[in-house]
């Protein structure tokens, strides 16, 4: 496959999954704004408490300038999908072109401020849907792991994004031993971010608290949305696509390392153990090492040039025996 091909795949779902994230999260905020009365839950979304939840909105929904708001999401997939519409099929061009479509009619234009969450939740539909046609008509070949790979990266980093942006509703109240209805509703909004609500209640079948939340998000092997889950799905789609290049006696490179690193983290790590490291910590090199897998995947697939600065593997580890013998 062309390199630039699998490039325009792999980012392809990863807007489309982004999308899927954000039309969440300005869906759960409003319900939790209009429960709670109060506006104060969109600034800690973007960073700012000088922001007014309009503003707070139309930047997550409609602003151009924001390259993760949902018109820009789906405005970069469709693009991106316009240039491998041989790689998918009919369905799925057709869906997001649609959508595409109802995005530039003037009367979605003009109520994009004052109705973010129907908004919201129609892009979310749709964007659902043309993941449920990948999963319904692609074959599972290199276009598909490609697609699965960017899917999942994305659904991983975007879970741990809104565990650390979300955190405030964590802290917020009581605490577990005595939690109050606004603590529940708090933490249960994080739990609807992530798609999760329904399948936490029916995995423990006990009260919402903060540290099962985050064992379920983080850690659960079965559950699609969590953290644990996706690395694992991408890793299989990573080894997938590695083991082409290896048969076509190229290097995989170091992403899949990397990747498996982070994979590890969540595999070998108890909920507790995360705690005792700091949960702050833990999320943040779980970031790190995704965004290091992405910029590395990009330059041994994607772009298919070493990445700038960076030494294979071999190269490197024969440099650092010979300093260390200099010494």
């Amino acid at each position: 496959m062309l390199s630039r091909v699998a490039d325009d795949l792999y980012w392809l779902s990863r807007y489309v999954e982004r999308g899927v994230g954000v039309s969440r999260l300005v869906d759960v905020t409003r319900h939790l704004e209009l429960d709670a009365g109060t506006e104060d839950f969109w600034a800690p979304l973007v960073g700012s408490i000088g922001l007014a939840g309009d503003d707070v909105r139309f930047y997550l929904t409609s602003d151009t300038m924001n390259p993760d708001s949902l018109v820009s999401c789906v405005r970069l997939a469709r693009g991106l999908a316009r240039g491998v519409r041989e790689s998918l099929s009919s369905e799925m061009w057709e869906e997001l072109n649609t959508l595409f479509g109802a995005l530039a009619a003037p009367t979605i234009s003009r109520q994009l401020r004052g109705e973010a969450v129907s908004f919201a939740r129609l892009v979310r539909e749709r964007l659902q849907s043309f993941q449920g046609l990948a999963e319904s008509t692609l074959a599972r070949d290199e276009p598909w792991h490609y697609l699965e790979l960017g899917k999942f990266v994305e659904r991983a980093d975007d879970v741990v994004r809104v565990l650390n942006r979300q955190s405030h509703l964590l802290a917020a109240g009581t605490g577990v031993d005595d939690p109050t209805g606004s603590d529940v509703v708090r933490w249960l909004a994080v739990l609807r971010t992530c798609g999760s609500a329904e399948a936490y209640a029916r995995y423990y079948s006990l009260r919402v608290e903060p540290a099962r939340l985050l064992e379920f998000l983080l850690l659960n092997p079965i559950f699609p949305q969590s953290v644990r889950f996706s690395l694992t799905s991408a890793c299989e789609a990573l080894d997938a696509v590695a083991d082409l290049r290896s048969a076509a006696g190229n290097d995989p490179g170091p992403a899949v390392r990397t990747l498996g690193r982070a994979r590890a983290q969540v595999d070998l790590t108890g909920i507790d153990e995360v705690f005792e490291r700091g949960l702050e910590g833990f999320l943040g090199d779980i970031q790190l090492l995704i965004a290091q897998a992405s910029d590395e995947l990009s330059a041994t697939y994607l772009r298919d040039e070493p990445a700038p600065g960076r030494l294979v593997g071999v190269e490197r580890a024969s440099m650092l025996m010979a300093a260390q013998q200099q010494q």
